[in-house]
């Protein structure tokens, strides 16, 4: 089933400011965020109160302007319901590393967090690639870039893999499509669609990335196809990045152990969260 991109459009002409959420559906949607209810009640209130109020609603949370639709993707929720931008702890351990005349390439960029988040804190200095292989979230990305007029993030519609070519995306189809993962017996797969693929080493290439400051990668169990391809060329070192943040809590579907290679590479963890690694060089 191919998930549709049509009603990104709702609210096209609006501008910024026009969809604010209420009062109702800042309420309902943090109750479904908050970390004060354990992670059961979260669940009944975004199944049961929180969805009336699927959006899209405008919201601006720490400098970044966002178009959100919390019923579908948890970034949106966060942002919709508690009025800040999700994995607080992950952006503090790479705050340090910002500065405006750095790369940032963001694999698996979702609806733009990271991207937006470097983009504002750098002064809109920083040159950024995102890549996000969902057609519809890569269409609210590509929104939200527009929508804060950082004209050096380069987004792409497409997935850094070990091959060009295609490959399905499976996703639940529903509550968080963020979540999407090139793994199908990754969580409740229910939905699929044929996205684009290229090795990171071609990405870069074909848009002028000679030296990458700071990457991440979060793609659900996907990282060490994303990233071993760059890795694995010795001649490709003065590509290899100066950080990297990636996430681990699904390591145990990697093919081969990204942070293990990386550490054979002169890599060192610099920080960790309870989800993902800093490792720099």
């Amino acid at each position: 089933m191919q998930p549709s991109t049509e009603d990104i459009e709702d609210g096209g002409d609006q501008p910024f400011g026009a969809l604010r959420p209420g009062f109702p559906a800042r309420a309902a949607w943090l109750l479904a965020t908050t970390k004060r209810l354990p992670r059961p009640a979260r669940k009944w209130f975004r199944k049961r109160l929180a969805v009336r109020f699927p959006g899209p609603f405008d919201v601006e949370a720490e400098g970044v302007r966002l178009r959100a639709w919390p019923a579908e993707n948890r970034c949106d929720r966060v942002a919709v319901g508690r009025g800040v931008l999700p994995e607080a702890p992950e952006r503090r351990l790479v705050d340090p590393l910002l500065r405006p005349d750095m790369t940032f390439v963001d694999i698996g960029a979702n609806v733009g967090v990271y991207s937006l988040h470097v983009s504002a804190r750098t002064g809109g200095g920083a040159r950024v690639l995102a890549l996000e292989p969902h057609p519809r979230t890569f269409a609210k990305l590509a929104r939200n870039v527009a929508l804060n007029g950082f004209d050096r993030i380069l987004a792409l519609n497409l997935a850094a893999g070990p091959e060009a070519g295609e490959a399905l995306l499976f996703s639940d189809g529903g509550g968080n499509i963020g979540g999407a993962s090139m793994l199908e017996g990754k969580g409740a797969a229910r939905q699929s669609v044929a996205v684009a693929t290229c090795p990171l080493p071609d990405i870069l290439r074909d848009n002028s990335i000679n030296r990458i400051d700071l990457l991440k990668a979060d793609v659900e169990g996907y990282e060490d196809r994303a990233l071993m391809p760059l890795l694995d060329d010795p001649t490709l070192e003065p590509l290899w990045p100066g950080a990297v943040l990636i996430e681990t809590v699904n390591r145990s579907l990697w093919r081969t152990d990204v942070v293990a290679a990386l550490e054979g590479r002169g890599y060192h963890v610099a920080g960790r969260t309870e989800e993902n690694l800093l490792l720099t060089r």
